[in-house]
């Protein structure tokens, strides 16, 4: 229970007529431990109204209104935008309006754009990546999940393996927004920039050896077949003595009819896509399912 809710239902309570002996009994069931005096200081605690920051630079605190709406907006729209681009671009908005009512121009200072954005109770904190689920999808990875965690399963002898672009780029690593507003500190990060291709595995004993792939290689059946014969068969021998099912997804390449015999004639054990699994679970109505 946050501080702030417990400390809310105190005020209740004594507006609802209970006595201080109660109270303390009340939040000792909650578990909060606390005295009579504690409880009182609670109840009777004032708070002083800041004022409101305006900089000394400014001459008609009216007109600065503007500028500390178009801050609060442009991290409203961009979370991570760098505050020396943001004082450009209110000197270039807002250059007559500047001009007027400061003493100097040049002191619309980066400390100044903090120090408004402070007051527009944007705070600070780090970037979270993450994907995102479509809704039709989480259902079923839910069943999922609650599956094998029923069974215990651990998934020792599984590896799931996968080939994405990459590319390296630009990542702030704060962000600035309201209390409390955590949806927007995450971030979408590029899964397929066209940039460079790269093949791997992570399992129970660690990771696979990385293909890179030279920019313009396509991915078909082919290609796919020497990346396991080259880096999986070796790996799994000598990780699992063969004994290890390989996870991947739905992929043209990893599907297709050459690939499929391959995987029979190398005996390679395998599970096609965990989302399989899932569907699975909604076709049984949440029963469980085997492999």
């Amino acid at each position: 229970m946050s501080e702030r809710s417990w400390k809310d239902k105190v005020v209740g309570w004594r507006e609802a007529g209970l006595s201080y002996g109660q109270i303390v009994e009340k939040c000792h069931e909650i578990g909060k431990k606390v005295s009579k005096s504690q409880v009182y200081r609670i109840l009777h605690k004032t708070f002083d109204t800041r004022r409101p920051y305006t900089p000394s630079t400014i001459v008609d605190k009216r007109m600065i209104k503007p500028i500390f709406d178009y801050i609060f907006e442009s991290y409203m729209e961009d979370s991570q935008k760098k505050v020396s681009d943001l004082v450009k671009e209110i000197r270039d908005e807002f250059g007559e309006i500047i001009a007027t009512v400061c003493t100097h121009y040049s002191q619309l200072s980066r400390s100044v754009v903090k120090k408004i954005r402070k007051e527009q109770c944007l705070e600070k904190g780090g970037v979270r990546y993450g994907h995102s689920v479509r809704l039709a999808n989480r259902p079923p990875r839910l069943s999922f999940c609650d599956h094998h965690l029923g069974l215990g399963t651990m998934f020792v002898n599984h590896c799931f393996t996968d080939e994405s672009m990459v590319q390296s780029g630009v990542r702030r690593r704060f962000v600035y927004v309201l209390k409390g507003d955590n949806s927007r500190r995450v971030k979408p990060r590029f899964k397929h920039p066209p940039s460079l291709m790269i093949w791997g595995g992570i399992s129970w004993e660690g990771a696979t050896p990385l293909v890179i792939l030279r920019r313009g290689v396509t991915v078909d059946g082919g290609m796919y077949q020497k990346m396991i014969h080259k880096a999986y068969l070796k790996w799994a021998e000598k990780k699992y003595g063969g004994n290890v099912i390989l996870v991947q997804d739905n992929a043209r390449c990893h599907i297709s009819q050459s690939t499929r015999a391959y995987f029979e004639r190398e005996e390679i054990e395998l599970i096609l896509r965990m989302q399989g699994q899932m569907e699975k679970v909604v076709k049984a109505n949440g029963g469980p399912v085997y492999d």
